[in-house]
């Protein structure tokens, strides 16, 4: 596997499609571009949290391989062709050479093995699309997220590639952990919220409104995002693909349409006051300054009430 920063530039993206049998995954290049570190160096922070999380990721995609295509491969057979080893340093962009499986042995494609390679390549790419894939198990779901998380923090833009393998881009600033969340929010079809307009992220097409009680509505993939960021610090109805927390609060509306509204609380504010003259003179009944005008029966009914 290659590591390679780069700073302002993306490098050009391979069509290659897979081929029909498996390829087992020897080398891989992660490219990071624009990173925080000067152009060709990478901290050790994010180098630890990168390495970590890719080795735990392929290790776990490797057992749950195994164990699908049957008896027949030792543990230890599976962590040697899952070990990710660094070779070298180079110089220029900073590349650190990175091998994965075994030397001592032949390199033949291993049934199981392999399949988890395609997995992988499965994950990397789930990861830049921001789509968790219905068979992403607890454990291997964990180990993405970590790796999703540690590239986040690395650079905002990072290109993966390897031989055979068409190549995976993946936006930072598309990057949602809560994909990858073990107690991960569910879908709920259509809804509405409403709410005052108070984040805009143009570049993410990711936008956040806020209720009268405080709750936030996180708006995805905005359509018409433009004419949306106009409507920044107003009040407004948003309308997409439901995102559910496990209370059943929406929390997140994919694919939002925004549109103008008005201040909930308006007809409230305009209302006028009034006295207490005003109402009683509004109100109906008899007039209180003149005498009451009662019949003979209800003034009999009256004087027996007052003498009880």
């Amino acid at each position: 596997m290659v590591i390679a920063c780069e700073r302002g530039r993306i490098a050009e993206g391979r069509t290659q499609s897979r081929w029909e049998v498996p390829i087992m995954i020897k080398q891989i290049e992660l490219r990071l571009v624009d990173g925080s570190a000067p152009s060709g160096e990478i901290t050790l922070k994010d180098l630890s949290g990168i390495a970590a999380a890719l080795q735990e990721l392929v290790t776990r995609l490797s057992r749950e391989a195994a164990d699908a295509a049957g008896p027949g491969r030792s543990k230890q057979y599976v962590e040697e062709f899952a070990e990710l080893r660094l070779d070298a340093i180079t110089a220029g962009s900073t590349v650190l050479k990175v091998s994965k499986g075994p030397t001592d042995k032949l390199d033949v494609e291993v049934p199981g093995l392999a399949d988890a390679d395609d997995r992988l390549w499965d994950i990397l790419s789930a990861i830049g699309t921001d789509q968790r894939p219905n068979w992403t198990s607890t454990l291997v779901a964990e180990s993405a997220g970590k790796l999703a998380a540690a590239l986040r923090g690395a650079a905002p833009t990072t290109v993966i590639s390897s031989p055979d393998r068409a190549d995976v881009q993946i936006d930072g600033a598309q990057i949602h952990l809560e994909t990858w969340a073990a107690n991960r929010l569910g879908s709920a079809g259509s809804a509405t919220a409403a709410g005052w307009l108070e984040k805009v992220d143009l570049h993410s097409h990711t936008f956040r409104i806020r209720d009268d009680v405080g709750n936030t509505v996180e708006l995805r993939r905005v359509i018409d995002d433009n004419a949306a960021g106009r409507l920044v610090g107003q009040w407004v109805t948003a309308e997409g693909d439901a995102t559910v927390s496990p209370t059943g609060r929406v929390v997140v509306l994919n694919h939002a349409r925004v549109l103008e509204t008005g201040d909930p609380a308006a007809a409230f504010l305009s209302s006028r006051v009034m006295s207490l003259d005003e109402i009683l003179a509004s109100a109906p009944g008899p007039d209180p300054s003149v005498g009451l005008d009662l019949t003979d029966e209800e003034a009999a009914e009256y004087l027996r009430a007052v003498r009880s």
